[in-house]
Protein backbone atom coordinates (compact mmCIF):
# COMPACT_ATOMS: atom_id res chain seq x y z
CA UNK A 1 0.00 0.00 0.00
CA UNK A 2 1.09 3.41 -0.67
CA UNK A 3 2.05 5.57 2.09
CA UNK A 4 1.25 9.24 2.08
CA UNK A 5 4.74 10.43 2.97
CA UNK A 6 7.98 9.82 1.49
CA UNK A 7 11.16 8.97 3.94
CA UNK A 8 13.75 11.79 2.78
CA UNK A 9 16.78 9.27 4.16
CA UNK A 10 15.18 6.31 1.95
CA UNK A 11 15.02 8.56 -0.60
CA UNK A 12 18.81 9.58 -0.79
CA UNK A 13 20.14 6.11 0.01
CA UNK A 14 17.73 5.14 -3.37
CA UNK A 15 19.26 7.88 -5.65
CA UNK A 16 22.71 7.25 -4.15
CA UNK A 17 22.20 4.03 -4.92
CA UNK A 18 21.49 4.68 -8.49
CA UNK A 19 23.71 7.51 -9.09
CA UNK A 20 26.96 4.77 -8.21
CA UNK A 21 25.10 2.12 -9.85
CA UNK A 22 25.79 -0.22 -6.96
CA UNK A 23 24.06 -0.39 -3.22
CA UNK A 24 27.38 -1.42 -2.03
CA UNK A 25 29.47 2.22 -3.16
CA UNK A 26 25.60 3.37 -1.37
CA UNK A 27 26.38 2.02 1.53
CA UNK A 28 29.59 3.08 1.82
CA UNK A 29 28.93 6.41 1.53
CA UNK A 30 26.25 6.49 4.00
CA UNK A 31 28.12 4.62 6.44
CA UNK A 32 25.68 1.76 6.67
CA UNK A 33 25.82 -2.21 5.85
CA UNK A 34 24.69 -3.19 2.04
CA UNK A 35 22.46 -5.29 3.83
CA UNK A 36 21.08 -2.57 5.66
CA UNK A 37 20.73 -0.29 2.78
CA UNK A 38 19.42 -3.44 0.82
CA UNK A 39 16.60 -3.53 3.67
CA UNK A 40 16.10 0.07 3.72
CA UNK A 41 15.18 -0.32 -0.73
CA UNK A 42 12.62 -2.96 0.34
CA UNK A 43 10.81 -0.93 2.50
CA UNK A 44 10.85 1.91 -0.26
CA UNK A 45 9.21 -0.46 -2.34
CA UNK A 46 6.71 -1.54 0.90
CA UNK A 47 5.89 2.21 0.73
CA UNK A 48 5.35 2.99 -3.12
CA UNK A 49 3.71 -0.52 -3.62
CA UNK A 50 5.27 -1.02 -6.47
CA UNK A 51 8.81 -2.89 -7.42
CA UNK A 52 11.53 -0.45 -8.10
CA UNK A 53 14.41 -2.74 -9.12
CA UNK A 54 14.54 -5.45 -11.67
CA UNK A 55 17.14 -8.04 -11.29
CA UNK A 56 19.49 -8.04 -14.58
CA UNK A 57 22.36 -10.71 -14.49
CA UNK A 58 24.56 -9.86 -11.09
CA UNK A 59 22.86 -6.26 -11.04
CA UNK A 60 19.87 -4.30 -11.38
CA UNK A 61 18.06 -1.63 -13.18
CA UNK A 62 15.21 0.41 -12.35
CA UNK A 63 11.46 -0.11 -13.48
CA UNK A 64 9.15 2.24 -14.72
CA UNK A 65 8.00 2.80 -11.89
CA UNK A 66 11.37 3.35 -10.01
CA UNK A 67 12.40 5.66 -13.05
CA UNK A 68 9.04 7.73 -12.20
CA UNK A 69 10.38 7.97 -8.43
CA UNK A 70 14.10 9.10 -9.23
CA UNK A 71 12.75 12.21 -11.00
CA UNK A 72 10.46 12.76 -7.87
CA UNK A 73 13.30 11.64 -5.40
CA UNK A 74 15.58 14.33 -7.51
CA UNK A 75 13.01 16.81 -6.51
CA UNK A 76 12.28 16.25 -3.11
CA UNK A 77 15.63 16.38 -2.00
CA UNK A 78 16.48 19.36 -3.59
CA UNK A 79 13.85 20.99 -1.93
CA UNK A 80 15.06 19.45 1.41
CA UNK A 81 18.66 20.55 0.85
CA UNK A 82 17.36 24.49 -0.25
CA UNK A 83 14.78 24.86 2.74
CA UNK A 84 17.90 23.71 5.39
CA UNK A 85 20.57 25.91 3.63
CA UNK A 86 18.27 29.17 3.83
CA UNK A 87 17.38 28.25 7.44
CA UNK A 88 21.32 27.90 8.16
CA UNK A 89 21.38 31.20 6.16
CA UNK A 90 19.40 32.92 8.90
CA UNK A 91 22.49 33.47 10.84
CA UNK A 92 24.26 35.28 8.56
CA UNK A 93 26.07 38.33 9.40
CA UNK A 94 28.09 40.78 7.69
CA UNK A 95 27.72 43.71 5.46
CA UNK A 96 26.03 44.17 2.14
CA UNK A 97 26.40 47.18 -0.49
CA UNK A 98 23.88 48.09 -2.55
CA UNK A 99 23.43 50.61 -5.78
CA UNK A 100 19.92 51.37 -6.57
CA UNK A 101 18.81 53.73 -9.59
CA UNK A 102 16.23 56.32 -8.63
CA UNK A 103 13.90 54.40 -10.52
CA UNK A 104 13.49 51.98 -7.29
CA UNK A 105 14.14 54.06 -4.50
CA UNK A 106 10.27 54.47 -4.19
CA UNK A 107 8.71 51.31 -5.63
CA UNK A 108 10.76 48.09 -4.75
CA UNK A 109 13.13 49.12 -2.21
CA UNK A 110 10.85 49.00 0.87
CA UNK A 111 10.03 45.81 -0.44
CA UNK A 112 13.66 44.49 -0.93
CA UNK A 113 15.10 45.87 2.38
CA UNK A 114 11.51 44.21 4.22
CA UNK A 115 12.02 40.81 2.66
CA UNK A 116 15.83 40.56 3.41
CA UNK A 117 15.66 42.23 6.99
CA UNK A 118 12.97 39.61 7.94
CA UNK A 119 15.23 36.54 7.44
CA UNK A 120 18.69 37.77 7.77
CA UNK A 121 18.32 40.71 10.50
CA UNK A 122 22.13 40.33 11.59
CA UNK A 123 23.20 41.83 7.93
CA UNK A 124 24.14 45.47 7.73
CA UNK A 125 23.15 46.90 4.44
CA UNK A 126 24.67 49.76 2.68
CA UNK A 127 22.49 51.94 0.23
CA UNK A 128 23.54 54.07 -2.37
CA UNK A 129 20.75 56.05 -4.98
CA UNK A 130 22.31 57.52 -7.47
CA UNK A 131 22.55 57.59 -11.68
CA UNK A 132 24.09 54.82 -13.11
CA UNK A 133 27.58 56.08 -14.48
CA UNK A 134 28.05 56.77 -10.34
CA UNK A 135 26.92 53.64 -9.47
CA UNK A 136 29.36 51.34 -12.06
CA UNK A 137 32.24 53.93 -10.87
CA UNK A 138 31.24 52.73 -7.29
CA UNK A 139 31.51 49.19 -7.95
CA UNK A 140 34.64 49.61 -9.81
CA UNK A 141 35.96 50.79 -7.28
CA UNK A 142 34.86 48.51 -4.90
CA UNK A 143 32.85 50.85 -2.67
CA UNK A 144 29.56 48.83 -3.75
CA UNK A 145 28.93 44.80 -4.08
CA UNK A 146 26.35 44.86 -6.51
CA UNK A 147 24.47 47.44 -8.46
CA UNK A 148 20.82 47.66 -10.62
CA UNK A 149 21.55 48.84 -13.97
CA UNK A 150 19.69 49.13 -17.17
CA UNK A 151 20.65 49.19 -21.44
CA UNK A 152 20.26 48.55 -24.28
CA UNK A 153 22.62 45.11 -24.55
CA UNK A 154 22.92 42.66 -21.76
CA UNK A 155 26.44 42.66 -20.34
CA UNK A 156 27.84 39.03 -20.52
CA UNK A 157 29.15 39.12 -16.64
CA UNK A 158 25.55 40.34 -15.92
CA UNK A 159 22.60 38.71 -14.03
CA UNK A 160 19.57 39.32 -16.21
CA UNK A 161 16.24 40.06 -14.66
CA UNK A 162 13.39 41.52 -17.06
CA UNK A 163 13.19 44.04 -19.98
CA UNK A 164 11.06 46.56 -20.30
CA UNK A 165 10.14 49.83 -23.01
CA UNK A 166 11.68 53.28 -22.58
CA UNK A 167 8.50 55.51 -22.26
CA UNK A 168 7.63 58.98 -23.22
CA UNK A 169 5.94 60.56 -20.37
CA UNK A 170 4.34 63.77 -19.34
CA UNK A 171 2.36 66.08 -17.13
CA UNK A 172 -1.51 66.28 -17.16
CA UNK A 173 -0.92 69.28 -19.58
CA UNK A 174 -0.83 67.97 -23.82
CA UNK A 175 2.72 69.19 -24.45
CA UNK A 176 3.03 66.17 -27.55
CA UNK A 177 2.55 67.73 -30.48
CA UNK A 178 4.30 71.13 -29.60
CA UNK A 179 7.61 72.24 -31.79
CA UNK A 180 9.91 72.18 -30.89
CA UNK A 181 9.32 69.34 -28.40
CA UNK A 182 10.37 70.69 -25.13
CA UNK A 183 12.24 68.12 -22.74
CA UNK A 184 13.06 67.22 -19.84
CA UNK A 185 16.41 65.07 -19.41
CA UNK A 186 19.24 63.73 -17.14
CA UNK A 187 22.39 65.42 -17.23
CA UNK A 188 24.70 63.86 -19.55
CA UNK A 189 25.86 61.49 -20.19
CA UNK A 190 22.74 59.33 -19.70
CA UNK A 191 22.08 56.77 -21.60
CA UNK A 192 18.17 57.18 -21.49
CA UNK A 193 18.71 60.56 -22.36
CA UNK A 194 20.93 59.62 -25.38
CA UNK A 195 18.22 56.83 -26.53
CA UNK A 196 15.53 59.61 -26.65
CA UNK A 197 17.64 62.05 -28.63
CA UNK A 198 18.67 59.32 -30.98
CA UNK A 199 15.00 58.46 -31.23
CA UNK A 200 13.78 61.84 -32.08
CA UNK A 201 16.50 62.76 -34.40
CA UNK A 202 15.76 59.58 -36.51
CA UNK A 203 12.53 60.87 -37.43
CA UNK A 204 13.75 64.25 -37.42
CA UNK A 205 11.46 66.20 -34.91
CA UNK A 206 12.70 69.28 -33.76
CA UNK A 207 13.64 69.39 -29.74
CA UNK A 208 14.92 71.53 -27.10
CA UNK A 209 15.89 70.89 -23.29
CA UNK A 210 13.95 73.00 -21.13
CA UNK A 211 15.40 71.50 -17.90
CA UNK A 212 18.38 69.12 -16.84
CA UNK A 213 18.46 67.73 -13.95
CA UNK A 214 21.06 65.29 -11.84
CA UNK A 215 17.80 63.85 -10.00
CA UNK A 216 14.98 61.65 -11.39
CA UNK A 217 12.83 63.33 -8.68
CA UNK A 218 13.35 66.85 -10.33
CA UNK A 219 12.43 65.14 -13.57
CA UNK A 220 9.17 64.31 -12.46
CA UNK A 221 8.89 67.56 -10.27
CA UNK A 222 9.21 69.16 -13.89
CA UNK A 223 6.83 66.93 -15.45
CA UNK A 224 4.30 67.40 -12.99
CA UNK A 225 4.22 71.28 -13.42
CA UNK A 226 3.66 70.97 -17.32
CA UNK A 227 7.18 72.06 -18.04
CA UNK A 228 7.64 69.86 -20.77
CA UNK A 229 8.02 65.97 -21.18
CA UNK A 230 10.23 62.98 -20.96
CA UNK A 231 10.95 59.56 -20.95
CA UNK A 232 11.69 56.26 -18.39
CA UNK A 233 10.60 52.81 -18.19
CA UNK A 234 6.90 52.42 -16.66
CA UNK A 235 8.82 51.52 -13.01
CA UNK A 236 7.86 54.47 -10.54
CA UNK A 237 5.74 56.81 -12.55
CA UNK A 238 4.46 59.13 -9.73
CA UNK A 239 1.02 60.29 -9.73
CA UNK A 240 0.62 63.31 -12.15
CA UNK A 241 2.20 62.14 -14.70
CA UNK A 242 1.16 59.81 -17.26
CA UNK A 243 2.66 57.36 -20.04
CA UNK A 244 2.22 58.63 -23.40
CA UNK A 245 1.11 56.07 -25.80
CA UNK A 246 1.99 55.71 -29.62
CA UNK A 247 -0.73 57.55 -30.93
CA UNK A 248 0.73 61.05 -29.41
CA UNK A 249 2.79 61.13 -32.15
CA UNK A 250 6.29 60.35 -30.44
CA UNK A 251 8.98 58.16 -31.93
CA UNK A 252 8.98 54.37 -30.75
CA UNK A 253 12.06 53.89 -28.04
CA UNK A 254 13.42 51.21 -27.61
CA UNK A 255 13.64 48.30 -25.05
CA UNK A 256 15.69 48.25 -21.97
CA UNK A 257 17.56 45.33 -20.34
CA UNK A 258 17.03 45.46 -16.38
CA UNK A 259 19.95 43.13 -14.68
CA UNK A 260 22.70 43.07 -11.75
CA UNK A 261 25.89 43.78 -12.06
CA UNK A 262 28.58 42.27 -9.03
CA UNK A 263 32.23 42.92 -8.13
CA UNK A 264 34.70 40.44 -9.85
CA UNK A 265 35.46 38.49 -6.14
CA UNK A 266 33.74 35.96 -5.62
CA UNK A 267 30.36 36.56 -3.30
CA UNK A 268 29.97 36.19 0.17
CA UNK A 269 27.05 34.36 1.31
CA UNK A 270 24.79 37.52 2.39
CA UNK A 271 25.61 38.92 -0.68
CA UNK A 272 24.47 35.76 -2.62
CA UNK A 273 21.09 36.00 -0.72
CA UNK A 274 21.01 39.63 -1.03
CA UNK A 275 20.99 38.95 -4.93
CA UNK A 276 18.53 36.28 -4.85
CA UNK A 277 15.81 38.77 -3.10
CA UNK A 278 16.69 41.54 -5.56
CA UNK A 279 16.26 39.29 -8.70
CA UNK A 280 12.80 38.26 -7.79
CA UNK A 281 11.38 41.32 -6.48
CA UNK A 282 12.32 43.53 -9.14
CA UNK A 283 11.36 40.47 -11.90
CA UNK A 284 7.87 40.47 -10.00
CA UNK A 285 7.36 44.65 -10.94
CA UNK A 286 8.61 43.91 -14.28
CA UNK A 287 6.19 41.07 -14.80
CA UNK A 288 3.36 43.05 -13.51
CA UNK A 289 4.54 46.45 -15.92
CA UNK A 290 4.18 43.67 -18.83
CA UNK A 291 0.90 42.51 -18.65
CA UNK A 292 -0.70 46.00 -18.33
Amino acid sequence: MTSDLMDLDLLRTFVLAVDMDSFAKAADRVARSQSAVSLQMQRLEEMTGRALFLKQGRGWQLTPTGELLLGYARQLLEINDRAVQALHDTRLEGQVSLGLPADFAESELPLILARFGAVYPDVQITIVIDRQAVLQQQLQSGKLDVIVSMGQQLPPDAIPIGKLPLRWIGGQTPLEQQHPLPLLLFEAPCIVRQAGLEALEQVQRPWRVVLTSPSLSGLWAAAQAGLGITLRTAIGVPAGCRILHTNSGLPALPVFHFYLLQRKQAPSPALTRLTDILVSTIKEQINNLRKK
